[in-house]
């Protein structure tokens, strides 16, 4: 097999790799009239999560102390996808946990939606709507028949009436009906329209009516018309709902959000994309052009442009993850240029430079991608859609703690493992095919382009002679006053927790003009009753001022309560124009089981990678290396820790991918110095001392890990500057402490894991001669 490749497949390659991500970013689709035909998806035809489009995402649980069974809630299942279809909306997601009685929602804002009013919408597609026609005008009166007896219902107007509902009847209903009609006639009895107890419309009957036709009138406007026509059409449900916990966000701040990360990802591709070409010449080149198709793969699964795969809602940390997709995704890139400069340092020759440089870097790449393979599936398995894959295969972890889709995790998850897994396509296989055809075209053939020295000069490659194992002690020191001062602050100060972990709820309302902070503080307590409040003034992304309260308790505020104090702030301050932007209502039972599962999901995670780097590094002392490298990574998510307590951001959902995320990159990093160590010591044996053959691993492998993580840090480093620019709270607190953990990782990878392996090792050799 001719390992060299032919000068044409870097061309055939490169082009096929362009062609393919312009079809996936523009799509391809036919516009006739108003129909609009589409034969390949875009980037355009992405569904956004919630957090970018606006909307509502809502647990409802049965009222009172109903036990549902499972048939039951998935009728009541059922019948909310029929309502949400009725209001014209149909990119939703439901979810039943039969285990806690519970049936969450998620739906976006209508496109053509301008009224933001989520209790409503939660209100309406809760409510029973149980539909009863009565003889009489009193809830006792004789049923005639109900609403399964109706065939349709619709909206209507009236010049005289105003806006009616108008319904026409099954043909036993008609049947029904008639009998009912003809029975009252005579004496102009009446007939009354109940629902869910509560009379909604009474008629006189002056005759028969045979033709299986109603109209019900009832003072109604044009929305509450349709919204119970929806009801009608959709059936009732089988008991009644609450709204144990739900959030909501405004459309407005999505599109703005989605903006600002687009413009993120932009500029962080562009910097990583310089540093590879300036650092690495031809493969830097060849780098950019695999990641840029990299990048294109990840939105076209994400899109559904492949048939095979149905798509998946793209969310603000679903973007971050394909940001920092960019930045990890150079990763095998690095390795591999960094492999071929070690090689042309040694002067060997560019062919034989390539082909050692691309056999020595497969291995660390594929154990380097595992891990974030492991920390991806255990986000997407943890929160994501029960029925999905990963889902099933941590089933017997997480179901213990009930379904808690969490959207904007398991976006994170599923771009993250997307651009993992497309990275051995492009990464490692698109880029070894280009950089041997590259090398076999003549004006290409300068080692120079390589990262090698022009002829007559000195090869610029050295490997460094850093003291990492001599330095130990010092830096074991260094993270020692770290962890003592964040442990000291974090006792003296306390830790916050989001009222996503804690329970409670908080309201982030914009206003205009001046306000007092005491007087609404006082307004709100007096309304809801809470006394533990805490309220706060700031802007957000459109640049509107805003307010957020929040209210920590054991109860969390119903739909009615949070209509009673928007209602009590705009009467008391309607100068203010206070309009609703956000809302995160929290039962404290949910949250209290989400923080729980997070934390077994943080424990499956370095479990299962303990296991993984004990098995692939079992001929050096797997076990060990795994041990101390998750010492290593309890080192890094500790940093991380201290970001959220020493800035006092408030632990919750972005915690939890922070600290996954950190668990995978580190370990990628501490697995790529453990396959040096491997090499060394099949390569030199016993003719060099453990402690020299770690640090000189440590050094061969420092120049890859430094770069790997520049190029990430500087995509992160970017995605908090815009989102401070822009004043996207919600992705600056999950980007700054990852940004303080992936420098961690480095730091952890290169001055503690491999010295505290050599630690073991020694007291293991020691160990007889003390027994002696």
């Amino acid at each position: 097999m001719n390992k060299r490749g032919k000068s044409w497949q870097f061309v055939v390659v490169a082009l096929l790799i362009v062609l393919f991500s312009l079809s996936a970013l523009l799509g391809f689709s036919y516009q006739y009239g108003d129909t609009k035909t589409t034969y390949v998806k875009g980037a355009a035809d992405i569904r956004f999560g919630i957090d970018i489009r606006g909307g509502v995402d809502v647990t409802f649980v049965p009222a009172g102390d109903m036990d549902a069974t499972p048939e039951q809630l998935s009728a009541a299942q059922t019948v909310i996808e029929d309502r949400l279809i009725g209001l014209g909306v149909t990119d939703y997601e439901s979810y039943v946990d039969s285990a806690r009685d519970r049936i969450i929602v998620r739906f976006p804002w209508r496109s053509d939606e301008t009224d933001f009013d989520p209790q409503s919408a939660i209100d309406e597609i809760g409510t029973t709507a149980e539909m009863v026609f009565r003889k009489g005008s009193t809830a006792d009166g004789d049923e005639i028949l109900t609403g399964d007896d109706v065939s349709s219902a619709t909206a209507g107007y009236s010049q005289t009436e105003g806006y009616v509902v108008q319904l026409e009847f099954s043909e036993s209903g008609t049947q029904k009906f008639a009998d009912a009609t003809t029975e009252l006639a005579p004496d102009s009895g009446t007939i009354s329209i109940w629902l869910d107890e509560e009379n909604i419309s009474t008629a006189t009957v002056e005759e028969a009516i045979t033709d299986g036709r109603a109209i019900i009138r009832g003072n109604f406007t044009q929305e509450e018309a349709a919204t119970l026509a929806n009801q009608i059409n959709s059936g009732a449900l089988p008991f009644a709902l609450s709204a144990e916990s739900y959030s909501t966000i405004s459309p407005t701040l999505g599109v703005r959000s989605l903006e600002v990360m687009v413009l993120a990802g932009i500029i962080a591709f562009i910097a990583v994309a310089l540093i590879m070409v300036v650092r690495y010449r031809l493969p830097g080149t060849i780098a950019v052009l695999s990641l840029f198709g990299q990048v294109a793969a990840t939105l076209a699964v994400v899109s559904g442009y492949f048939p095979v795969f149905a798509g998946s809602t793209l969310t603000l940390p679903g973007i971050a993850g394909i940001i920092l997709g960019i930045g990890m995704g150079v990763d095998a890139n690095v390795i591999t240029a960094e492999r071929i400069r070690e090689e042309l340092g040694k002067k060997k020759t560019l062919d034989g430079a390539i082909a050692n440089g691309l056999k020595m870097g497969l291995t660390p790449i594929i154990d380097g991608n595992v891990t974030i393979v492991i920390v991806a599936a255990i986000l997407m398995g943890a929160f994501g859609p029960t029925d999905g894959f990963w889902a099933t295969v941590f089933s017997p972890v997480f179901r213990w703690f009930g379904t808690s889709t969490a959207g904007t995790v398991y976006s994170f998850g599923f771009t993250l493992l997307t651009s993992v897994l497309l990275n051995f396509v492009f990464g490692v296989f698109a880029t070894r095919v280009m950089l041997r055809g590259a090398s076999r075209i003549k004006a290409l053939r300068s080692p120079w382009l390589y990262g090698g020295a022009k002829s007559g000069e000195t090869p610029p490659y050295k490997v460094p002679h850093i003291n990492f194992v001599g330095n130990r002690k010092k830096y074991y020191a260094v993270s020692g006053v770290l962890i003592a001062v964040i442990l000291v602050f974090s006792v003296v100060f306390g830790v916050k927790m989001d009222v996503e972990f804690r329970g409670g709820t908080m309201l982030t309302l914009s206003y205009q003009g001046e306000v007092d902070l005491d007087a609404v503080e006082q307004t709100v307590s007096e309304t809801t009753g809470q006394q533990n409040l805490n309220v706060q003034t700031g802007s957000d992304i459109a640049g509107n001022q805003t307010m957020t309260i929040t209210m920590p308790g054991s109860e969390n505020m119903s739909t009615e309560e949070m209509d009673t104090l928007m209602q009590a702030l705009t009467a008391q301050y309607p100068d203010n124009a206070f309009e609703e932007n956000e809302i995160n209502n929290v039962n404290p039972t949910i949250g209290n089981e989400f923080l729980l599962k997070s934390v077994v999901a943080v424990v499956t995670a370095c479990v299962l990678i303990l296991v993984y780097v004990a098995y692939r590094f079992r001929k050096v002392g797997g076990l060990e290396g795994g041990a101390t490298a998750i010492v290593a990574l309890l080192h890094d998510m500790f940093i991380v820790f201290g970001v959220f307590v020493l800035l006092r951001i408030p632990l919750n959902g972005n915690f939890i991918a922070a600290m996954l995320t950190i668990l995978g990159y580190s370990i990628n990093d501490t697995v790529v110095i453990y396959d040096r160590i491997r090499e060394n010591s099949a390569l030199y044996g016993k003719r060099m001392a453990r402690g020299e053959l770690v640090n000189l691993s440590i050094n061969q492998s420092f120049g890859r890990s430094l770069m790997t993580s520049i190029t990430t840090c500087v995509a992160l480093a970017i995605v908090c500057v815009v989102s401070i620019v822009f004043n996207l709270e919600s992705i600056f607190t999950f980007a700054l402490p990852l940004l303080f953990g992936m420098v961690s990782g480095v730091y952890s990878t290169v001055c503690i894991a491999s010295q505290l392996w050599l630690d073991w090792q020694n007291h293991k050799k020691a160990l007889p001669r003390k027994k002696a």
